[in-house]
């Protein structure tokens, strides 16, 4: 179920203005309708003729390249857009859009390094408002993948103060608080980019990942329930919109989290009816009834648990687990060989002492039993001298009850 963040960000759109340029070749107007109706091809030859007719045209290669890369044909895209960008400088101000269009193509051939290059270049402050929400994300995504997620967060921590409901700058924020291992702050920024488009269940995913990180790290008992408790309300949201199993499975791990494990079992119940013969599955549901004290249900589970899975790390848990429930119900030798198969040799030396002391137990318990019918015995023997009126009988056998109970409080509790 883990993946990484990092890979979230596919290519991002960058929306811009292509009405300013109007050169009066047949050509681009042909190319242009085509571009615009999404013929990409035929948008690409007819970019291409302007290419030869014209040179040094800048527009003329920026348009080829877009038609390129709208088809996937990246190296062709980014060796024309390239072009552009190196007529542009010429200028006596260098365009950013030539620039952002490059770096689209580049961080799309995963050329991360040259359009980390070519962004940093421009001063944020000084370019067109129209164009920071497509640079910062832009941007975000090369330092992000060339090990500045530092960078990342302040592009767009400065971003978002001017455009706060951009679910997309929260999403790219919280991939960059991944990056940098900072659970809390991704939780917080996916939360808000889900909260700004609830139809984007990437987000969504994200952020209960993101809250059950920040929860197994939290210290306090308080925050890892609120950590697991918000999560478990996202994926319930998730499974409402889209009850895949992945959804339904979020919500009984968040829940079981949250220690509401009938909640949780409901929930991996509704996962086990999609996939009837998924290990973890089976492996959670007996987490849920171990934490329910249904042990022989919880053995169960994770008896089919096993009886479905291969992978070593799975198998170990499922045996750690049974060993806690064998713990639990007092079988230490069971206990003990759930723990060696788990590979949990400290736990399974354990169970001997404890099996040792419950032998002990069960002797102690043994011998007060006894004591307790030799003092009833007694009781029942001065009874009987009382109805024949031997009262002095009576009174020697009250006398050592006294004595024999005081012992029996003292050993026996």
């Amino acid at each position: 179920m883990k993946s990484n963040p990092r890979r979230l960000l596919t290519v991002i759109a960058v929306v811009i203005a292509i009405g300013w340029l109007q050169p009066v070749f047949a050509e681009w107007n042909k190319g242009l309708d085509a571009y615009k109706a999404n013929d990409f091809a035929t948008a690409a030859r007819e970019f291409e003729e302007v290419t030869k007719t014209n040179p040094g045209y800048v527009g003329g290669y920026y348009m080829l390249g877009l038609s390129q890369r709208a088809q996937n044909n990246l190296s062709a895209a980014l060796g024309n857009l390239r072009k552009a960008v190196e007529l542009d400088a010429a200028g006596e101000k260098p365009d950013p859009r030539y620039s952002i269009a490059l770096a689209q193509a580049l961080n799309q051939a995963k050329q991360y390094n040259e359009a980390y290059s070519s962004l940093k270049k421009f001063d944020f402050a000084s370019l067109p408002a129209s164009y920071r929400t497509s640079y910062a994300l832009l941007f975000a995504n090369a330092a992000n993948e060339t090990n500045r997620s530092n960078e990342a967060v302040s592009m767009l921590n400065a971003q978002i103060r001017v455009d706060s409901s951009n679910a997309s700058l929260y999403q790219a924020l919280g991939v960059a608080q991944d990056a940098l291992g900072s659970d809390r702050e991704a939780f917080a920024a996916f939360k808000r980019a889900f909260e700004l488009d609830p139809k984007d269940q990437a987000s969504g995913r994200y952020a209960i990942r993101s809250a059950i990180a920040a929860a197994r790290r939290a210290s306090a008992a308080a925050d890892k329930s609120r950590y697991y408790t918000e999560a478990a309300q996202i994926a319930e949201r998730l499974a409402a919109a889209s009850p895949s199993f992945e959804h339904n499975l979020y919500a009984g791990e968040t829940w079981l989290g949250a220690k509401q494990y009938s909640k949780a079992l409901s929930w991996f119940e509704k996962a086990r009816a999609q996939q009837s013969r998924n290990a973890l599955v089976y492996y959670y549901i007996g987490q849920s009834y171990t934490s329910l004290d249904q042990y022989s249900d919880a053995l169960s589970s994770l008896q089919q648990a096993l009886s479905l899975n291969s992978d070593a790390d799975l198998r170990k848990k499922i045996y750690n687990q049974m060993g806690y429930v064998h713990e639990k119900n007092k079988d230490f030798a069971k206990a003990k060989q759930a723990y060696l198969e788990a590979g949990n040799t400290t736990q399974a030396n354990a169970m001997d002492s404890k099996a040792e002391a419950r032998a002990g137990n069960l002797e102690h318990e043994k011998q007060c039993k006894d004591f307790k019918l030799k003092i009833d015995a007694l009781a029942l023997q001065a009874e009987e001298f009382e109805k024949l009126g031997d009262m002095e009988s009576a009174k020697q056998l009250r006398d050592q009850l006294v004595m024999l109970q005081r012992q029996y409080a003292e050993t026996c509790g």
